[in-house]
């Protein structure tokens, strides 16, 4: 196993290697697979939740059944919400800021949403997604290469089927 060191997948002297390298998998494939990189703004909050627990929360865009804005508890500063697939196209090797625009709307919905310590972001950021066009996983095998593209935005939800499936291709005589 190698950690944050890149290598090619075919330079490997391994029969089976696992590619799941998020918003860098095409850099690393010889056939790119159709995913959109994204950078995509999130912010921190502190709640007022009175020693209760932090509920999820998803809204949904109007007419379309798709999320436009989630949230979850941190532990770090209590609360995290972003804005789904609301990031514009970016390059993963090139550093970016948090789009002040989508603070802004972030910051707005979570003031809707929560009762909050106070009205401004403790702390905001940017992560990478990678995106297929109907938003489906990418979880497949193509001779000795596994290639796990759960796609950010909701593949973390499902880490434990996810590692199951790559594990299981990985496995396949």
């Amino acid at each position: 196993m190698r950690e944050q060191t890149r290598v090619r997948p075919d330079e490997l002297d391994a029969d089976v290697v696992v590619v799941t390298a998020g918003s860098w998998v095409n850099e690393l494939l010889d056939e790119p697979l159709d995913v959109k990189t994204t950078r995509e703004t999130l912010c921190y909050f502190r709640p007022d939740a009175g020693g209760l627990p932090i509920p999820s929360v998803v809204s949904f865009k109007p007419g379309r059944h798709t999320h436009e804005m989630y949230s979850l508890a941190d532990p770090k500063h209590g609360l995290k919400v972003g804005a789904h697939h609301a990031g514009a196209e970016a390059d993963p090797n090139k550093h970016g800021e948090p789009d002040p625009e989508l603070v802004e709307r972030i910051t707005t919905w979570a003031n809707e949403t929560y009762r909050l310590a106070g009205p401004e972001p403790v702390g905001a950021e940017t992560c990478m997604y990678t995106t297929t066009p109907d938003e489906s996983f990418i979880l497949e095998r193509g001779g000795r290469f596994v290639v796990g593209s759960p796609c950010s935005g909701h593949g973390f939800k499902f880490a434990p089927a996810i590692g199951a499936r790559l594990a299981a291709l990985a496995l396949e005589a």
